[in-house]
């Protein structure tokens, strides 16, 4: 079936007048006759370059005279009037918008194009790629039909006609009572080029662009969508996004996720296309993106069994004064009241955690700040804390410690000290186990597994056969759990 759709969509292009390479935007007249009286004409033009292959099947059919005696079969008021069906010729009304099952099928063609007032676009059954003859006219702003439906041409005079067959009385299927037949003949080509649009901010050179800026520029006549470039030089040969986008009502905003940060400099244009030609370029603007925020490390996103006393580690960004970091509980709504802690000023890549809820989901995000600005905030990580059922006692022993180890930065060998308490609910000895991570949370070694009796102790660490990197070790006794950070330099 796909082969049949492509094959077709090849011979249509090879046997129309429309190409590719189209000079303009095809234009047609639609005569319109209720019940064999003319009621006035409907002057169309298509979109080669937004649809190739519906304008290039669109043309193909008035070229043999297809849509004549075709009727307007649907009528909704304030939707859409609909015809184009063979059914409508001559068969019965109750076969009309079902459609012939030996036509061929055009595939979908879906663009940025939306279905405003005057817009056309092809009409189809479930099958996204299931469009033929018929088309229809949007008398109303439908853009819910944006990236569903295929959108092709406009009507440029006759929208008064429109409207009055949309007003036409009709049965229970929206079919008019009368019926209305079409008659459509192609008149010639509009070759005009869309102006140039008057870019409105960013300003130029602006600094400290984030993900949240919008690019702003005055809308064109007769344009149906914009090109936005971005690029990384003025002459646009390393092109970093181009991406278009639809007509709106007002001046046109766009917004751009996809701009890396971290001091960034680029350079953003603007171009209409009126369906078939594109006009100028806009003048060219810079702009330099913000620092970008930290990559959180650990714990990883989406842990799970996490210590109730974890260790929040991120890399370092560059150019970075200072870190805040945000954490909420159960849900991710940064709202200020629910915020349980909210951090800035912070020098350090990491931060402590102690006395965390058992069993409980927390978010937590950190953006980079700087003398000037703040940068966005990182991407949300979340983590869930250990069951209570993992843990033997709810309040820990102060007592409890594990230390820096020392040297740190260290190579090959370090030292790791930590005191297990006398006063505590586990009377004897106590399984305690000290694990070295790598910032993935995957586990490295166990450096120490056993059970111990209340003291202090001093393990050392043999770092001979690890790699240069930063690493976790975490200390896990009876219902106590530290991590903390080392450095291997090799």
């Amino acid at each position: 079936m796909k082969k049949a759709i492509l094959l077709l969509a090849v011979l249509i292009l090879m046997t129309s007048n429309i190409s590719f390479a189209q000079e303009g935007r095809p234009q047609y007249k639609i005569r319109n006759e209720r019940a064999g009286e003319y009621i006035g004409d409907i002057i169309i033009e298509l979109f080669p370059y937004v649809a190739p292959l519906h304008v290039a099947n669109f043309d193909s059919l008035v070229s043999i005279s297809f849509y004549d005696s075709t009727a307007w079969h649907r009528v909704v008021p304030d939707f859409v009037i609909q015809g184009g069906d063979p059914n409508s010729k001559h068969g019965p009304r109750d076969t009309w918008g079902y459609g012939d099952s030996t036509q061929a099928t055009v595939p979908a063609e879906f663009s940025k194009v939306s279905h405003l007032t005057g817009i056309i676009g092809a009409a189809r059954d479930e099958d996204i790629n299931s469009a033929t003859s018929q088309f229809y006219i949007n008398t109303f702003d439908n853009t819910g039909l944006d990236g569903s439906y295929t959108a092709y041409g406009i009507v440029v005079e006759g929208m008064d006609v429109a409207y009055d067959i949309e007003s036409s009385p009709r049965d229970a299927n929206d079919n008019p009572h009368e019926k209305i037949e079409m008659f459509i003949t192609r008149i010639g080509l509009n070759e005009s080029i869309p102006g140039i649009p008057e870019l409105i901010s960013p300003d130029d050179n602006v600094t400290a662009f984030t993900l949240d800026t919008n690019f702003v520029w005055t809308p064109i006549e007769d344009a149906v969508l914009y090109m936005l470039e971005i690029a990384h030089d003025t002459a646009f040969t390393d092109i970093a996004l181009r991406d278009s986008f639809e007509v709106m009502n007002g001046n046109i905003v766009a917004k751009i996720r996809e701009i890396e940060l971290g001091e960034k400099k680029f350079f953003w244009r603007v171009r209409a296309n009126n369906g078939a030609k594109f006009g100028e370029y806009s003048e060219i603007r810079r702009f330099t993106t913000s620092i970008a925020p930290p990559v959180l490390l650990f714990p990883p996103d989406s842990s799970t069994g996490v210590t109730i006393n974890p260790l929040l580690l991120w890399e370092e960004a560059e150019g970075a004064n200072s870190y805040r970091l945000q954490m909420v509980k159960t849900f991710p709504t940064f709202d200020p009241l629910r915020l349980i802690v909210d951090e800035a000023g912070l020098t350090s890549t990491e931060f402590q955690l102690n006395g965390l809820e058992n069993n409980r989901r927390y978010y937590w995000r950190v953006l980079t700040e700087t003398d000037d600005y703040d940068s966005p905030y990182s991407p949300v990580y979340m983590f869930t804390t250990e069951d209570i059922s993992d843990v033997e006692d709810e309040n820990l022993p102060q007592e409890f410690s594990l230390e820096q180890n020392y040297p740190n930065p260290f190579n090959p060998n370090t030292k790791i000290k930590f005191s297990i308490p006398s006063v505590t609910k586990i009377t004897q000895s106590v399984s305690t186990k000290l694990v070295l991570y790598d910032l993935l949370g995957q586990e490295v070694k166990t450096i120490l597994n056993e059970k111990l009796v209340p003291g202090i102790y001093e393990v050392e660490v043999d770092g001979s056969n690890l790699p240069s990197g930063v690493y976790l070790y975490k200390l896990t006794s009876g219902n106590y759990s530290q991590t903390k950070k080392m450095v291997l330099i090799k």
